[in-house]
């Protein structure tokens, strides 16, 4: 009984002994690995709280007592400590306040340019709404008369007295425009203040009307997100420009007409600068269809969306 119990012991006490060398290996690796990181984060810390108040009694003290690597309690037996001289403790500071310092100003960037996305983004996108509602709707509803057939218009010319729309130069336009899209003129006692561009370019008076309709109802939306009224000034009317600009660099030209030039509104951006681009060819194939459906489809020219919306958008 007595060997057999003696036996019996021998591979327990052989895998204790396995337990603990392995723990012992383990505890040896995890202080090999965390205590030289423990360290230098420690003397990082230390260093850069003295480097924001370093005095000439630090370097002395310094120099007479050289600094370890690691704080005191926190070396290993066995390890040497590297000493390290006044100048170096000095450049190891300065560098990590430096590193600091860049680290909470590339910190406050980012942050100042999330704070401004918002209204940035939510601005641009109030403005190209606007334009195209003031589009569509002066485009529909006054060039073409259709505001006289609005229930309600009628209901105020009754009541008020309002003034019925009276037909312009848009119609003339249309009249004299072929399938083709070339102008056939209209004779010059039927049409006496055409222009060189006969009704297809924006005037500045044509700037400065559109840019007081897109400012009224644009204002208080971009207001709302944080717009002052200065820079929403200067925004509706670079707005406008860049939409005239761009409609006097399609509009003429799709007809055969000449370029605008500054003496005459908003100019045009150059021979074909504009209609030759992905941008232009897709909006000339959306204009067609308004000449080629008499003018009751696509009544957007540079901002498509609110054709979009009620109904009244055709595919090329």
């Amino acid at each position: 009984m007595g060997p057999a119990r003696c036996r019996s012991r021998v591979p327990g006490d052989r895998q204790h002994a396995r337990i603990g060398c392995f723990c012992f290996l383990s505890l040896a690796v995890l202080q090999h690995l965390v205590a030289p990181k423990s360290c230098g984060a420690a003397f990082a810390a230390h260093a850069a709280a003295r480097a924001a108040a370093w005095t000439p009694a630090d370097v002395g003290w310094v120099a007479q007592r050289p600094r370890r690597a690691c704080v005191a309690g926190a070396t290993r037996p066995g390890v040497a400590s590297v000493a390290l001289s006044p100048e170096s403790v000095r450049r190891l500071a300065v560098s990590s306040t430096t590193s600091d310092a860049a680290f909470a100003a590339v910190s406050g960037g980012l942050s100042g340019l999330s704070e401004l996305a918002w209204p940035a983004l939510s601005g641009l996108a109030v403005l190209y709404v606007v334009l195209s509602f003031t589009e569509y709707a002066y485009h529909r509803f006054v060039q073409h008369l259709e505001l006289n057939n609005v229930p309600f218009y009628q209901i105020a010319r009754k009541a008020i007295g309002a003034p019925a729309v009276a037909p312009d130069f848009h119609i003339n336009h249309h009249r004299e425009t072929l399938q083709d899209m070339s102008i056939d003129p209209l004779p010059r006692n039927v049409w006496p203040e055409a222009t060189a561009q006969r009704g297809t370019a924006a005037t500045w008076w044509s700037f400065a009307k559109m840019s007081a309709c897109i400012f009224m109802p644009a204002y208080p939306l971009l207001s709302l997100v944080g717009w002052s009224l200065p820079i929403a000034v200067l925004a509706v009317l670079a707005a406008t420009l860049l939409h005239l600009m761009m409609y006097n660099s399609l509009h003429p030209q799709l007809h055969g007409l000449p370029d605008v030039s500054l003496a005459d509104g908003p100019p045009s951006f150059g021979p074909d600068s504009f209609q030759k681009s992905d941008l232009g060819r897709w909006l000339i194939e959306y204009h067609v269809v308004h000449h080629r459906t008499r003018a009751s489809r696509n009544f957007n020219v540079i901002c498509p969306l609110f054709d979009q919306l009620l109904g009244t958008y055709a595919a090329a």
